[in-house]
């Protein structure tokens, strides 16, 4: 095993650095519906956009292992780069590649890739969290079309995103094997969101309307029997969230190391101090040591193919606890400034803390662990008498 990045690595990674300092700094600033599309073009003509996805397919075909590399590197420069390369690449998009038609692939991906739509997804609902099978959203095939009714919520990006990959019931069974998946368009009739509330990092979450909402079938992404495959696929969305929270850790690390080297007390920078010099230290091992897991999860999954469970569980678990604990202890070293939200830290902090939740809460994920350290399904539903 060789646990240092390649050359080549470490020039993407430089290359993405030097890109945000010349080109994109400036344009992050915007966070207008016209600013977020400026952004995504630029992104494009850069080849930072569909990372992962296959060249025929108009992506720039790196493997997983490079892509989580440049999510990391791009979210240290900007929340935003982080955000759009992640959603481009390892994003919903990535469903469409593995479970689309032909034509389907080449109505969406290509447009992704070129910084000409987005595409999110949408899973949750009021009463399907957790447990994500209990989903109610219901679609059933009307000639040409697809009906789907239903609410999905906290769901990100749609003010700035064309399409929702929603999963839902083609059935009414109950069980699993009903859950398939639609490419809902914004501008379908019938289709609505709610203005959206904030969350701690100030991200917009949306709740979706579906009252009869009508979509050609061709947008049908499968007809059901879908869960486990659908599931698959989002563990790459899993890993390029990760990805995200591990630069934000690196960048909080990097302000905390710089900020004890200026900050001056008791006439000596606050980094002669031993209690200092600690936190970085731990800071450093837990930012190592979560990249390692992540790195080890991505590379798991070869050149083009999908990241094992087991792994992906393992890396978020502890990413998601470190990257909190990393940007927690940024703040304690830039004292009242971290905890201001003039400093990037807060922000930051916020940014990560909504990794325990999302994608799976942690505890979930550890359920998950247990379940594959005992060779048993551990399930959390309660058993009728």
């Amino acid at each position: 095993m060789n646990f240092q990045l390649t050359e080549q690595q470490r020039q993407l990674v430089d290359s993405v650095h030097d890109i945000h300092r010349r080109k994109l700094h400036e344009l992050c600033k915007d966070d207008s519906g016209e600013g977020i599309a400026r952004l995504r073009r630029e992104m494009a003509d850069h080849g930072l956009l569909g990372l992962n996805l296959p060249e025929p397919l108009g992506g720039v075909g790196l493997s997983l292992l490079d892509t989580v590399l440049l999510i990391q590197n791009l979210q240290a420069c900007s929340s935003t780069l982080g955000a759009l390369s992640h959603r481009s690449s390892t994003g919903a998009v990535g469903a469409i590649v593995e479970l689309g038609t032909d034509e389907q692939k080449r109505r969406f991906v290509g447009r992704v890739c070129q910084g000409e739509i987005g595409i999110g997804i949408g899973i949750t609902e009021p009463e399907a969290g957790s447990a994500a099978t209990a989903l109610r959203t219901s679609a059933r095939i009307d000639g040409d079309h697809v009906v789907i009714n239903g609410k999905k919520q906290f769901v990100s990006f749609v003010n700035h995103n064309h399409f929702t990959v929603v999963y839902c019931r083609f059935g009414d069974s109950g069980s699993p094997k009903d859950i398939g998946a639609v490419i809902v368009p914004h501008d379908a009739p019938g289709f609505s969101h709610s203005r959206g509330t904030l969350n701690m990092a100030d991200e917009l979450l949306f709740e979706l309307y579906f009252d009869d909402c009508r979509v050609p079938r061709e947008n049908i992404l499968a007809d059901g029997n879908a869960f486990g495959r659908l599931i698959s696929v989002y563990n790459a969305e899993r890993l390029g969230s990760i990805a995200r929270m591990l630069g934000s850790a690196q960048a909080s690390y990097g302000m905390a190391v710089e900020y004890s080297k200026t900050r001056r007390q008791f006439n000596r920078e606050i980094s002669d101090f031993q209690g200092i010099q600690w936190m970085l230290a731990d800071m450093r091992v837990k930012l190592e040591a979560a990249q390692l897991l992540t790195y080890r999860a991505a590379a798991g999954a070869g050149e083009h193919g999908l990241p094992v469970p087991f792994e992906t569980s393992i890396a978020k678990v502890y990413t998601a606890q470190a990257a909190k604990e990393i940007c927690d202890d940024a703040i304690q070293i830039h004292g009242a400034n971290g905890y201001t939200k003039e400093y990037p830290l807060a922000h930051r902090y916020a940014e990560v803390r909504g990794g325990s939740i999302y994608g799976g809460t942690l505890q979930i994920h550890k359920n998950m662990i247990a379940s594959v350290i005992l060779d048993r399904p551990l399930s959390q539903w309660k058993k009728s008498r």
